[in-house]
């Protein structure tokens, strides 16, 4: 479909096509500030560019989503405006001004949900930096195109994942999960059933947004209890440093709020590992288990839900069938597992049971884990 439209726009053929998948964390939301560990898959969804050459220095770029056709001279890309659809090509193309690249026709179709936490940003930069390297013969290591692409989240959003978001991006399998560990940024994987179905929910509202804040209050509260703990003992580097049990330890030192913080924070780095653990055991039970209790954790501990993400995660757990649920993103909706056969009665109940709550539909992705970035010439 790319390389067609490439063609409609440009009235030539690309040179390359590249794409790149949206990710869903399954476990470890917001332990990357902390050193810990994420375990996420790649989803169906992806980003997908097409680039072509330019006998000039102009980079024209049209986005499918928004059909839109941008031309940009390198001077432009001394000033980059925020929250705007073509800001992240603009961001990829002026940090690789200092190779020299000439002008290029690109294509970028997204069908990655918006606004709904799923990596979109990183995806649309990864799939950018990969084709134009591929075009180009640029000598870029990936490591540094991963440094990179944190540069440009910092610089969009406060809820940036560190490298772990585009390490994961890049790396991912199908049929696996990736752990990526977020001291080293070593990754490993862990097999996923294709018995198995990932519902991505969306409950279509906009709390998300009232809870920014709330988040950033949050990290603030992890990092005041890490000082704290770090002045009682110099050998605790960062939260990920602690276990539940020595975390009782210091419960004289720290005020409720922060206790709370902290224990999600340990617990979740504990559970990601046994989460892995179970997975490779194939015990479905544990699997089930862990998911329930990173949401209570979530809930309770870090207390960063919303009733209609609390709605669907209680009324996934009255389906016999569906082995797990928890909130993922910045409260941006819920995620469930399910075995592949029993998925449209989970859709049919979740959807039902919601509408008779809410009054509204909720959005439902059904996804399996998928391949990471992918490049090909066009021949």
């Amino acid at each position: 479909m790319i390389e067609a439209l490439h063609n409609s726009i440009f009235y030539e053929k690309p040179e390359v096509v590249s794409s790149a998948p949206g990710k869903l964390n399954l476990m470890g939301e917001h332990t990357q500030y902390s050193d810990g560990f994420i375990f996420s898959i790649a989803i169906n969804r992806r980003v997908y560019v097409s680039v072509s050459s330019r006998s000039d220095d102009k980079f024209i770029v049209y986005l499918a989503r928004e059909n839109s056709l941008d031309i940009i001279t390198k001077k432009s890309l001394s000033k980059i405006e925020k929250n705007e659809p073509i800001t992240p090509v603009k961001a990829v193309l002026n940090s690789l001004l200092e190779f020299d690249i000439p002008g290029l026709n690109i294509c970028l179709v997204n069908e990655i949900p918006p606004e709904l936490g799923l990596s979109e940003i990183s995806a649309v930069s990864i799939a950018l930096y990969f084709a134009i390297r591929q075009l180009q013969n640029l000598e870029i290591e990936n490591d540094r195109i991963f440094n990179l692409c944190e540069k440009l989240e910092r610089y969009f959003s406060p809820f940036y994942e560190s490298k772990s978001d585009s390490i994961a991006l890049t790396m991912a399998r199908s049929d696996n999960g990736i752990l990526v560990d977020c001291r080293n940024f070593k990754y490993e994987y862990a097999p996923i059933s294709k018995n198995f179905k990932i519902l991505i929910i969306d409950p279509r509202v906009g709390e998300v947004k009232r809870t920014i804040e709330d988040f950033l209050k949050r990290g603030k509260e992890c990092k005041d209890a890490l000082e704290v703990i770090s002045t009682l003992n110099p050998q605790i580097h960062s939260l990920r440093d602690l276990t539940v049990d020595e975390l009782n330890r210091y419960s004289n030192f720290l005020d409720k709020t922060s206790i709370q913080r902290v224990r999600y924070i340990v617990s979740e780095n504990e559970r990601v590992l046994n989460f892995v653990i179970a997975l490779r055991r194939r015990d479905i039970s544990m699997l089930g288990k862990l998911l329930f209790d990173s949401h209570l954790s979530l809930r309770n501990d870090y207390e960063v839900s919303t009733s209609e993400i609390d709605s669907i995660i209680d009324i996934s757990a009255t389906i016999s069938t569906v082995v797990g649920a928890k909130l993922f993103g910045i409260s941006n909706g819920a995620f469930v597992l399910t075995p592949r056969n029993k998925a449209g009665e989970a859709i049919r109940v979740i959807s039902e049971k919601f509408y008779e709550t809410y009054g509204r539909k909720v959005k439902i992705y059904v996804t399996s884990p998928e391949n990471g970035v992918e490049v090909k010439l066009v021949s």
